[in-house]
C-alpha cells in the first residue's frame, strides 16, 4: 500500500493504521487523510514506518507498550466499531472534511480529474452519461464518482459538506 499521497504536499496530521483498525483507516481516507496500512507488515513494522514519517499510530491493543516498540504518536481507539472509531478521532483531533472523496479508499493514492474518454468501457455506461465528476486513482487504476454509495457514506460518517457531524 503507498505511503505518500503523491506530488501534493501531504495533509496533517497523518495516520498509520494497524490490522485492527482497518475500516477506520479506510473511513479516515474517505475523508482526505493520508493513512498508511500494508497488510503484508507486522505491526513491529508498522510502529517503525509511523515512527520514521512521524504519523499517528491507530491502534485499540492496550497491550502495544508491551509487545513492541513504542509509538511516537499513538492514538488507542476506546471504541470497537469502525464508525464510533471515526466520529472518536474526528473529534479528538478535530477534523474536518473539506477534502472528503479526494483520497483512494484502498491504496491511498490523492485521486486526479479523470475524462470520460479514459473512463469509457471502464465504469458503467450511465455512470459515464450522468456523472458529472469522474475522478481516477493513478495507484490502482479505479474511478470514482459520486453516487448513492457516496450519499449513503455522508449520512453513516456524518459528513456535511465541509464538516463533520458527530
Amino acid at each position: 500500500m503507498t505511503r505518500s499521497s503523491g506530488s501534493s504536499p501531504a495533509r496533517e496530521p497523518r495516520f498509520t493504521a494497524d490490522h485492527m483498525v482497518l475500516r477506520l483507516g479506510r473511513y479516515l481516507r474517505l475523508l482526505g487523510y493520508d493513512v498508511f496500512h500494508d497488510p503484508r507488515l507486522r505491526t513491529h513494522e508498522l510502529i517503525l514506518i509511523s515512527n520514521r514519517e512521524n504519523r499517528i499510530f491507530l491502534s485499540r491493543n492496550r497491550r502495544l507498550a508491551e509487545q513492541y516498540p513504542s509509538p511516537h504518536r499513538l492514538l488507542l481507539l476506546p471504541e470497537e466499531d469502525p464508525v464510533a472509531q471515526f466520529r472518536y478521532v474526528v473529534n479528538r483531533l478535530s477534523l474536518d472534511a473539506r477534502q472528503a472523496f479526494s483520497r483512494c479508499a484502498v491504496c491511498n493514492h490523492e485521486l486526479r480529474p479523470a475524462d470520460r474518454g479514459e473512463a469509457a468501457g471502464r465504469v458503467p455506461a450511465d455512470v459515464l452519461e450522468k456523472a458529472d465528476t469522474l475522478r481516477y486513482c493513478p495507484g490502482c487504476g479505479r474511478f470514482y464518482w459520486e453516487g448513492t454509495h457516496v450519499r449513503n457514506t455522508r449520512r453513516r460518517l456524518g459528513i456535511d459538506g465541509e464538516r463533520v457531524r458527530c
